[in-house]
C-alpha cells in the first residue's frame, strides 16, 4: 500500500528527515510520535507531496515517486495526491460555504459529478461522522469538533486509499478531543488505512497496529502498540514516555 524508502528532507541547510524507511499495509492503522521538532509532521506532508523530499522514494499502490535528480512531475503529484486525503490540525473549511458545500466542492472540480448526485453522497458521510443534522450551517456557528469532523467527511468524499491525520485534535479544547477519536477509531473498525500523527497515546494504544516513534528526523523505534508504547527498547523512546506521564 505504502512504501517509502531512503527519504530525506531539508529545509535549507538544515535535515529534517533522515534516512527514513517504513511501510503500511493496506488496512493498517499506523500512528506517529514524538517531540515537537521530530519531523512527524514533514513525513506527513512528504506523503502527498505538500512537502518535496531531497532524495528517496515514496510508494502509494502501484505509483512510485523517485527524488533526488529531478523535481515530481505535475502528473506525479497529481497521482499521489489522489491516492490519499488530508486532515490538518486547522480546520481549513471555506468560511462562506456550508458544511455540504465544503465538502462537494473538490469532488465538483475534480470528478465532475452532478452537484445534486455529491450532495447526496456528501450526507451520507455526514451522517457517518454525526454531522447530518449540520449540513446547512456555516463554519463558524460550529465547535472545534464539528469543524473538524466536516473536515474529516470532505477527505473522505475523494475515497481516498490511505487518510493522513496531522495532529487532529491539537487545536481543539480538551472536552472535544474525544468526538473526533471515535470518527477516526470507527474508521479504523472498517478498515481504511490511515497514518496519523498524534500526542493521544491512549488513543493510540487503542487504534495503531504500528507505532513509530520520531526523533531528530530520524525514526528511532518501530513496532506495534504494545512493543514501542508499554515495552521499548530504545532510551530515547523510554524518556519520551516517561515525560509524558510526569
Amino acid at each position: 500500500m505504502i512504501r517509502v524508502s531512503k527519504l530525506n528532507k531539508k529545509f535549507g541547510n538544515v535535515t529534517v528527515l533522515e534516512s527514513i524507511d517504513f511501510s503500511v499495509k493496506k488496512g493498517e492503522v499506523v500512528c506517529l510520535i514524538g517531540p515537537s521538532g521530530s519531523g512527524k509532521t514533514t513525513l506527513l506532508r512528504c506523503l502527498n507531496l505538500l512537502e518535496i523530499p531531497n532524495n528517496g522514494s515514496i510508494t502509494l499502490g502501484s505509483k512510485m515517486v523517485s527524488f533526488g535528480k529531478k523535481p515530481p512531475s505535475k502528473r506525479d503529484i497529481k497521482d499521489l495526491r489522489s491516492f490519499s486525503g488530508m486532515v490538518f490540525q486547522g480546520f481549513h473549511l471555506f468560511p462562506h460555504k456550508t458544511v455540504v458545500e465544503n465538502i462537494i466542492e473538490a469532488p465538483l472540480i475534480v470528478k465532475k459529478k452532478k452537484k445534486a448526485e455529491l450532495t447526496e453522497e456528501g450526507e451520507v458521510l455526514l451522517k457517518k461522522v454525526g454531522m447530518f443534522e449540520h449540513r446547512d450551517k456555516y463554519p463558524d456557528s460550529l465547535s472545534g469538533g464539528q469543524q473538524q469532523r466536516a473536515a474529516i467527511a470532505r477527505a473522505l468524499m475523494m475515497n481516498p486509499e490511505v487518510m493522513l491525520f496531522d495532529e487532529p485534535t491539537s487545536a481543539l479544547d480538551p472536552q472535544l478531543v474525544g468526538e473526533v477519536l471515535s470518527v477516526i477509531e470507527e474508521l479504523a473498525k472498517e478498515g481504511q488505512t490511515m497514518v496519523i500523527v498524534t500526542h493521544e497515546m491512549n488513543f493510540a494504544r487503542r487504534v495503531a497496529d504500528k507505532v513509530l516513534f520520531m526523533d531528530g528526523g530520524y525514526i528511532v523505534e518501530e513496532g506495534t502498540a504494545t512493543q514501542v508504547l508499554e515495552q521499548p527498547k530504545q532510551e530515547r523512546t523510554k524518556e519520551f514516555l516517561q515525560k509524558l506521564d510526569e
